[in-house]
């Protein structure tokens, strides 16, 4: 009897031993699966990551160019609109020189008559 039930016990521990190893194995492979579903995700966020760093370098660099030829344009109408106002005077002052001299003339032509 004492062989029966140690036979029995023997049997149960060897059936529980394969149970659970079957379980472990199962529950070994649910957590490799797991963790290569995390390292996928990892690796596709890190390229996520150096693309947008990628395109945010290159948007950067746009816009540094646009600022760069903004400033160029800006010198380059201060530079016209400077010469514009020198013009203008040098236009101004020649105008008064002008109907000065036909002033002058006037009043030269105005007292020659009268004397």
């Amino acid at each position: 009897m004492s062989f029966i039930a140690v036979g029995i016990g023997a049997g149960v521990s060897v059936g529980t031993a394969l149970i659970g190893s079957f379980t472990a194995q199962s529950e070994g492979a649910k957590q490799r699966d797991l963790m290569l579903n995390i390292k996928k995700t990892e690796n596709a966020l890190q390229e996520k990551i150096a693309l947008e760093e990628i395109r945010t370098a290159g948007e950067t660099g746009l816009i540094k160019v646009y600022s760069d030829s903004a400033l160029k344009y800006r010198i380059a109408l201060q530079g016209a609109s400077t010469a514009r106002l020198k013009d203008t005077w040098i236009y101004v002052a020649g105008l008064g020189a002008g109907i000065g001299v036909i002033y002058g003339v006037f009043l030269i032509g105005s007292k020659s008559k009268s004397i």
